[in-house]
């Protein structure tokens, strides 16, 4: 599969140096969903854990969904119809959630504050092969579609506080990891002049994240003091926990005991739907 990516955008990197014909450059900006994927599932085992184990539960962890995003494409010409275009872009997907549970801990009760900060930050680069079609005097149809070299970063913090033992814990996770993905969609070009037009696309993006591999670290400070954990080589995990699906940060052994099953590497889905709206300058 990656020879057949990297085949493709050899070609289409070739034909566009290869026919120096009009060149447009399109600025975009918008909104991007993503999928989540194993991430999602493992907090909404989380939340479904704590709604059944809980004494008192105020709030929930929040799942990935959607963000910003910008980009840029550099769009040559190879016919009034054919076009490729190369660009860049940037997206980000971040949610922070509070919740506060109160717990059982032998007779006693104790109240646990805990917050989960997630992000997922792509920058992708990409090759589209554009038809145009027009459609009036100024509208014309882009079909497009094209592979796509997507970095990912995903950062993770989880700061835990139980003031009733004067304790308090926080958990971080940071890895980089690259992918390759596909894009395709529809766009609706209208033509204000010739050298500018208004775009509007939406389109559909295909790119997953697997063997999530980056740095741990878990501090935790007691009356007693401040003890630090870290590892550089930590995965991303999903587990069933008895029966609740969670996510979590081992090493290479992943989670283990009696009430553990179906442990495997996770991955973070950053597929999803994508709307974008801009100007093209035409030279």
């Amino acid at each position: 599969m990656r020879k057949i990516w990297a085949s493709l955008a050899f070609v289409l990197i070739a034909a566009t140096l290869a026919f120096p014909q009009k060149v447009s450059f399109q600025l975009t900006g918008g909104f991007v969903w993503v999928n989540g994927d194993d991430y999602n599932k493992g907090v909404a085992g989380e939340n479904r854990h704590l709604q059944d184990m809980a004494i008192s539960l105020s709030g929930a962890y929040k799942e990935l969904s959607g963000g910003l995003k910008f980009a840029v494409e550099v769009m040559n010409y190879l016919s009034p119809n054919f076009v490729i275009g190369l660009g860049g872009a940037y997206f980000r997907t971040s949610t922070v959630s509070r919740v506060t549970s109160r717990e059982s801990l032998g007779d006693t009760s104790i109240d646990i504050e805990s917050t989960y900060t997630a992000r997922v930050s792509v920058i992708p680069f990409f090759l589209n092969l554009h038809y145009l079609a027009r459609l009036g005097p100024h509208w014309k149809l882009d079909v497009f579609v094209g592979p796509a070299f997507d970095i990912v970063q995903f950062n993770f913090e989880n700061p835990i506080l139980t003031p009733a033992l004067s304790t308090s814990e926080t958990e971080t996770f940071t890895a980089s990891i690259t992918t390759l993905g596909l894009q395709g969609g529809l766009g609706l070009n209208y033509d204000i002049s010739p050298a500018i037009s208004l775009v509007l696309n939406g389109f559909y993006r295909y790119g997953k994240v697997s063997n999530i591999m980056g740095n741990w670290a878990d501090s935790v400070t007691t009356p007693a003091g401040t003890t630090i954990k870290s590892n550089a080589e930590y995965y991303i995990w999903a587990y069933n926990d008895g029966s609740y699906p969670q996510i979590g940060f081992y090493d290479s052994n992943g989670p283990g005991g009696a009430s553990v099953s179906g442990a495997r590497k996770a991955d973070i889905n950053i597929s999803g739907l994508t709307l974008l709206a801009g100007v093209k300058f035409s030279i």
